[in-house]
């Protein structure tokens, strides 16, 4: 029994007063001999007893009017366990997972777990409301009441459990008054539960929604998967041979042997075909190298096929794609002389950008030949007193880099903005240019190359400047938001150049005092990054640090599109189109995350292949963990999520809710006070001390 105003049960003390009212009259009375009544002496010892157990009566009536009148004014209730009335509510939620394309009695599985689901829905007779929905990886409901329901023909995704589960809950807590229940048909692929157990926890499920798993996978699947397919960089040197690795992984018991396995290499003109046999026992993997040879520059798609029947198709192809190019050409400009090279800025810049940032393997044939080009960059350096500026055109010079924007004459700036405006990249570090520095200064911002208001240098005092932020969307500067990679406050400066940076402007990191410390931006064509310090140990001993090398290759690579994604992006099917990265700003400390924006709907990938895109080539593949076959049983799965099964012999839902329906028991309570105080009344009446 429970009670609704549990704070007048208080007045239960109130249950004392009566006890004392007993015991007090009983202090009062006062025996008084009489001679006349001596002969009643016989009679009153009689009735004694009787008036004794009146009293006693007496006492307890008042004590329980009093309880009953507590109990009265707190209300209490007994809570019944009901059934519910309401409308009824079946959520059907049907696995579209790349593993639901295995073959099943009647087709594929999905084919079984659609056939299923129709029978199941047709349970609860037209007066019901069945939502239905695919899942794998995000969640695709159908709209409205659908009277046929039938297969997708691609089932490429990856399965995710609790996403669909999380739908089914908010759907059911939007009809509140409903008698609801789900509806999981699946092959209960255990690569698709959630592997952190709080993360499961999160679902909350309601206790009183029983959920229906109905499996529909295979006792056992034989399956060869293609796992992974990789290349040393996407990049690839014309001189080196193009060596594409290929991880093979054999999911049955069954060994495989003699499957033929097909590389394939095109690049739309040209296509380099390998063959080989592969024999791979039951549960084992294996690693193998096809060897394309030397190919001629350009971006070549490579496609792995096994030709072999087995249980699971989605996964016996899989892409990648590298770029066949020579380093980039790189004009880097100093505005000295070549007789003072060993201490010019483009000393360091030169050195940086010739050395390699990825292993080289040369043949024997390669190193007779002498030196080669192994690294991204060819730089080529250009000293304005001796030289005049040869012609620079995007598709012949890839990249200019000016080593000082202070010695840089008016002339030659024109010929850089003519240059960034047809679409070349420029990378300009900071510098003061002796006298003639204030007008090279003008002339950048009279040209728009300057990213904004360009003033005076300044020195620090007897603390050098450093960099505290990076800006999080920046993919030029993201190996330096890893603490193991490299950490660019360890870097100091002695003089920066200020610049108050225009509207269009990207400031990617910034000095104390929220000074911008690298900036980009883009005109015409073209884009141009500047970094606010000298290129040489002019400004700072920046140069001298382990991270001035691979600074410069990032920021003269993502320039060039060589850092981070570039022109060859993969991807998953059911991974997003775009990403949009919320505008995030300053801030001080240098390990900062990037974030989508809310207001962007993404689109997937939703089919298996090549797909150009925005000047970048997405190499879409198959989820990797949907090729393990093994399987989860539906006790376990139910313990996973900690949801409530359904009754297997049960077709409709019944929903029991406890404590939903209060049974108040007060005109009872009433209906005995009333009484008690009658019986007081009389017992009063009746009782003498």
């Amino acid at each position: 029994m429970n009670f609704i105003q549990t704070g007048f049960l208080i007045g239960g003390l109130a249950v004392a007063i009566p006890v004392l009212v007993h015991l007090l009259s009983r202090w009062q009375v006062r025996r008084v001999e009489l001679g006349t009544m001596r002969f009643l002496q016989e009679v009153m010892q009689d009735g004694a007893q009787r008036r004794k157990i009146r009293r006693w009566l007496l006492l307890a009536t008042r004590m329980a009017t009093i309880a009953a009148l507590v109990l009265l004014f707190a209300r209490p209730y007994l809570p019944e366990t009901i059934r519910r009335d309401g409308d009824r509510l079946r959520v059907i939620l049907i696995d579209r997972s790349a593993s639901m394309s295995m073959p099943g009695q009647g087709g594929r599985l999905i084919d079984d777990a659609v056939a299923q689901a129709t029978d199941i829905a047709a349970e609860l007779g037209t007066d019901a409301t069945v939502l239905w929905a695919w899942f794998d990886s995000d969640v695709d409901p159908l709209d409205g009441n659908p009277s046929r329901v039938t297969a997708p023909r691609n089932v490429v995704g990856d399965t995710n459990y609790l996403a669909a589960l999380r739908w089914a809950r908010d759907r059911i807590a939007a009809s509140p008054d409903a008698i609801a229940d789900v509806v999981l048909l699946s092959d209960l692929q255990q690569s698709g539960l959630a592997s952190d157990a709080l993360e499961s926890a999160s679902l909350e499920m309601p206790k009183h929604v029983p959920v229906r798993v109905v499996d529909v996978g295979r006792p056992a699947a034989n399956n060869l998967a293609i796992q992974s397919v990789t290349t040393a960089s996407k990049r690839l040197s014309p001189l080196r041979d193009a060596i594409t690795n290929v991880t093979l992984f054999n999911f049955g018991t069954l060994p495989m042997e003699e499957i033929p396995m097909t590389a394939t290499a095109t690049n739309g003109r040209r296509s380099v075909r390998l063959k080989k046999s592969i024999n791979l026992p039951g549960g084992q993997a294996q690693e193998l190298a096809f060897d394309f040879g030397k190919l001629e520059p350009g971006l070549w798609q490579v496609t792995m096929q096994l030709d072999v029947e087995d249980d699971l198709a989605i996964d016996n192809r899989r892409m990648t794609a590298f770029e066949i190019a020579e380093p980039a050409p790189v004009v880097v400009i100093d505005g000295g002389s070549r007789d003072g090279d060993q201490i010019a800025e483009s000393y360091y810049l030169t050195a940086a950008l010739r050395q390699s940032s990825e292993p080289t393997e040369l043949s024997s044939e390669d190193e007779q030949a002498g030196p080669q080009r192994s690294g991204r960059f060819d730089p080529r350096t250009v000293f304005l007193f001796d030289d005049a500026l040869p012609e620079i055109h995007p598709s012949r010079t890839e990249l200019v880099v000016v080593t000082d924007c202070g010695s840089v004459p008016a002339q030659t700036i024109e010929r850089l903005e003519a240059y960034v405006t047809a679409g070349g990249k420029l990378l300009v570090f900071a510098g003061d240019g002796g006298e003639s520095g204030a007008s090279a200064y003008t002339a950048w911002q009279q040209s728009g190359l300057a990213p904004g208001e360009i003033h005076k240098p300044v020195r620090s005092g007897a603390m050098p400047f450093r960099i505290t932020s990076l800006e999080a969307s920046s993919a030029m500067l993201a190996p330096f938001g890893d603490p193991q990679t490299g950490d660019l406050s360890r870097l100091s400066f002695d003089q920066i150049l200020r610049v108050n940076p225009a509207s269009e402007t990207k400031v990617l990191a910034r000095f104390e005092g929220d000074r911008p410390a690298l900036t980009r931006h883009r005109v015409g064509q073209g884009e141009i990054a500047w970094f606010l310090s000298s290129a040489d140990d002019s400004w700072g001993n920046w140069p001298t640090s382990p991270l001035y090398l691979p600074l410069v290759h990032q920021m003269a690579a993502d320039l060039l599109q060589l850092t981070g994604e570039g022109k060859i992006r993969y991807r998953t099917v059911g991974d997003d189109r775009d990403v949009a990265l919320a505008p995030i700003g300053p801030s001080t400390d240098l390990r900062t995350v990037s974030a989508r924006s809310g207001d962007v709907k993404p689109v997937t990938f939703e089919n298996v292949g090549f797909e150009p895109s925005g000047g970048a080539l997405y190499v879409v593949n198959s989820a990797g963990k949907e090729s393990d076959p093994t399987r989860v049983a539906v006790d376990q799965f139910a313990q996973h999520f900690q949801i409530t099964p359904a009754d297997p012999e049960s077709a409709e839902p019944t929903e029991t809710v406890q404590g939903e329906y209060r049974h108040e028991l007060w005109p009872w309570f009433a209906a005995a006070a009333v009484v008690l105080l009658i019986a007081e009344f009389s017992l009063a009446n009746r009782t003498s001390a």
